[in-house]
């Protein structure tokens, strides 16, 4: 346990704080850490992404061009999107229409975006699933890349890696709904 931790539970101790506070804590702290860490790999993946593409750009003119860029292009793409996705919510990146909602009394408007925040952390839980069973698919099947015959599945879990962060961020804004709006 660190230095900044043993300080807030301290200050939790002196406060008083229940235990589900605590708990919604340490996982909105589990959140942001991971969906941070892959929003760095995102910014690192990006720019292979653009290394790549210069790289093969000024390979074309001197001598021949690399075999195989497309695909590792899309292969960064998919993983810079996916691993963003966490990150975005956390830190409220995304463009949020309310202009019907706003309308409503404010008891609706808690109760949809309860509901909102519920139906895509399902959803969004599912598609994970979803992308990881395709993955061990892929995996089974012994399926390989087209240009460079090597075997791709392991990005299809990282792509499964990033909605999984997505799930954890919605997740935590959900139980914040029910703790007052937030948790720090």
């Amino acid at each position: 346990m660190g230095l900044l931790e043993k300080q807030v539970m301290q200050k939790r101790a002196v406060a008083g704080l229940p235990r589900k506070v605590e708990a919604l804590d340490r996982l909105n702290s589990l959140s942001f850490v991971l969906n941070q860490g892959l929003a760095w790999v995102a910014g690192g993946s990006l720019l292979l992404m653009v290394l790549v593409v210069v790289g093969n750009a000024i390979l074309r003119v001197v001598y021949a061009p690399f075999p195989g860029t497309t695909e590792i292009v899309g292969w960064l793409a998919a993983v810079t999107g996916a691993f963003g996705l966490g990150y975005t919510q956390v830190s409220r990146g995304y463009v949020e229409l309310d202009a019907l909602v706003e309308r409503f009394s404010p008891g609706l408007q808690k109760a949809l975006k309860r509901l909102m925040l519920f139906i895509s952390m399902i959803f969004f839980a599912l598609v994970a699933w979803q992308i990881t069973v395709y993955g061990l698919n892929v995996a089974k099947n012994g399926n390989l890349s087209e240009t460079m015959g090597i075997p791709y599945y392991p990005l299809i879990f990282l792509v499964s890696l990033g909605f999984v962060g997505l799930t954890l961020a919605i997740l935590v804004d959900f139980l914040k709904e029910f703790n007052g709006g937030a948790s720090r």
